[in-house]
């Protein structure tokens, strides 16, 4: 008895991640089935069940149950791709300290104004790679939840990502910090991938019925 008490106490923990709608019609037939098909003597869920429970949860919560595959994938990519930005910051931490002075081994006579301008760009992309890793979470978000700006602020982000990457290489980056560059096309790519879903025919649709919705 115990033990059934115990495991349909953890079944009720996962069940109320659900919205209160949805739990207020359907939590006692969804814990009947779970207390049902659970194994003899089993006092909490099983991580399968666990995982599958939380899922559709999170999917609910973010209204994904109706969302069509174009946009899903697109929201896995903005969130692959705030791990990505996470990638090139961890990257960027780590050699940082070393581009200032592989300038200077490479160019002897290099000017202070040049140096001055490295440094300052330096300071810069320690502001922008953390707001960059803010936005591709929010952008994931947002499209997930079917707001037609957050595709017009993608393109936005997208094409400001476009023309830093655009920059580095002019600027010669990949010889300086070629790790960094590589990690930045990643994540370019990812946007790139991301964007194209955002505009894909059933997006269209997607994005027309949640206007008309709100």
């Amino acid at each position: 008895m115990n033990e059934a008490i115990a495991l349909e106490r953890g079944y009720r923990r996962l069940v109320a991640w659900y919205p209160r709608s949805f739990r207020q019609d359907n939590e006692e037939e969804i814990l009947t089935v779970l207390m049902a098909t659970a194994r003899e003597g089993q006092q909490r869920p099983r991580i399968g069940e666990s995982w599958d429970l939380l899922r559709g949860a999170l999917r609910m919560r973010m209204n994904l149950s109706r969302t069509p595959r174009t946009i899903l994938a697109a929201v896995r990519l903005m969130y692959a791709g705030a791990i990505a930005e996470l990638a090139v910051l961890v990257i960027f931490a780590l050699t940082a300290s070393s581009i200032r002075a592989d300038v200077i081994a490479r160019n002897p006579h290099v000017t202070a104004a040049t140096l001055s301008y490295i440094s300052a760009h330096i300071f810069l992309d320690w502001i922008s790679i953390p707001v960059a890793i803010v936005f591709w979470v929010w952008m994931a978000w947002a499209n997930g939840k079917g707001y037609d700006w957050a595709r017009l602020v993608s393109v936005a982000c997208f094409a400001l990502n476009t023309m830093s990457l655009i920059v580095s290489l002019s600027q010669d980056a990949a010889a300086y910090a070629p790790a960094l560059v590589i990690a930045s096309a990643v994540t370019w790519g990812i946007g790139l991938a991301a964007v194209t879903l955002l505009f894909c025919k059933p997006s269209w649709r997607y994005y027309e019925q949640q206007v008309a919705q709100r």
